[in-house]
């Protein structure tokens, strides 16, 4: 999808995907915030590969549980990250059950770590008592948005964009990307 939507901007970019690298850092989810766990692993990936890197953040927090937590970033563990939400949040009502799904872009140049192009979505929503649908996906069974009364894992690929935070955090990346990047250039060229 990346790719075809950098080719909308005529941008002569090449998207290669993280499974491409031989030996590859991995995402740091060490940071505190979604902002420095995406910058950190774009910085780690630029200074790797030596090229041009975007990398991502994305979570959950649950303001019941924000200051005994923080942030909730999705381990790909599944189902045991759903159970220990559900865990957390037994016997809380509906109405203290309020949270976002945040997103988190941060593109890097090799050696220009300090001139980052970042970009950051949010989308507000209430945690469910119990999963809506089979998705296996982060915690999306059980976010339900509140504008279309469904979970994440309800809504079809239209509804997602229209109200995703990632789709919305993408799209303000995308509008600055291409003066970011011919500025970058620039500077690797002097």
């Amino acid at each position: 999808d990346l790719q075809e939507i950098l080719g909308e901007l005529n941008l002569d970019i090449e998207v290669i995907g993280l499974s491409s690298i031989d030996y590859a850092p991995q995402k740091s989810y060490s940071e505190k915030t979604f902002l420095n766990n995406a910058r950190n692993t774009a910085h780690r990936l630029a200074e790797y590969t030596k090229l041009p890197t975007l990398s991502e953040s994305s979570g959950l927090s649950v303001d019941y549980l924000f200051n005994s937590l923080g942030i909730l970033p999705y381990h790909h563990n599944g189902q045991n990250d759903k159970a220990r939400l559900l865990g957390y949040l037994g016997g809380v009502p509906s109405e203290k059950r309020t949270a976002s799904y945040y997103t988190t872009f941060a593109f890097s140049w090799p050696g220009q770590e300090d001139n980052d192009i970042v970009s950051a979505g949010r989308i507000s929503g209430v945690i469910a008592k119990y999963p809506f649908c089979n998705s296996t996906y982060g915690y999306d069974s059980l976010f339900v948005v509140p504008k279309l009364v469904k979970t994440f894992g309800e809504i079809n690929i239209d509804e997602r964009n229209q109200v995703s935070q990632r789709r919305a955090a993408l799209d303000r990346l995308l509008a600055d990307l291409p003066s970011w990047w011919q500025a970058q250039k620039q500077v690797t060229t002097r």
